[in-house]
């Protein structure tokens, strides 16, 4: 796999600067370190897959013996990364062209293209925005219930 162009790898990092600085990972420092880190050896060394020794080493300061079966601080902060990715482009990411992704059972992140997604509305927006509709309707029934009490008439109250 090639490295990815200047212009992608720019809009990559301008994406990984955004998450970093996002709600979803604005309380976790070691989410956010991860997070650069990976993104770092995607880019510099594409195709090469990343171990859970090399990243505890680097990212979690775990050197001498780290057993990733026996410590599983890559695995937990990798599985609660990719929930605060998903929690992130799901409610925070508007305009971002590109979508990080971790799949399961790696480490190492995808790029993907991404449309933006016009902000969720809530369930009254509409009816807010189209006030009028319901007082167009509100005054038809009060004109048809205008009218049928005017066809009974005064024959309605007689006895």
């Amino acid at each position: 796999m090639a490295k990815p162009e200047f212009a992608i790898r720019e809009r990559v990092l301008t994406t990984l600067d955004s998450v970093c600085a996002s709600e979803a990972l604005r309380k976790s420092k070691r989410m956010r370190e991860l997070l650069r880190y990976l993104v770092q050896e995607s880019i510099e060394r594409p195709g090469e897959p990343v171990t859970a020794e090399a990243i505890a080493a680097s990212v979690f300061n775990r050197t001498n013996g780290f057993d990733a079966i026996d410590d599983p601080i890559v695995r937990t902060t990798v599985s609660r990364l990719r929930a605060a990715l998903a929690t992130y482009y799901e409610q925070e990411a508007c305009e971002d062209e590109i979508e990080i992704r971790i799949p399961r059972g790696g480490y190492m992140p995808e790029f993907l293209p991404r449309m933006a997604k016009p902000p969720k509305r809530d369930r009254w927006e509409w009816l807010r925005a189209n006030l009028w509709i319901l007082n167009v309707a509100s005054a038809v029934v009060a004109l048809a219930a205008l009218a049928i009490a005017l066809s009974l008439g005064t024959d309605a109250c007689r006895p």
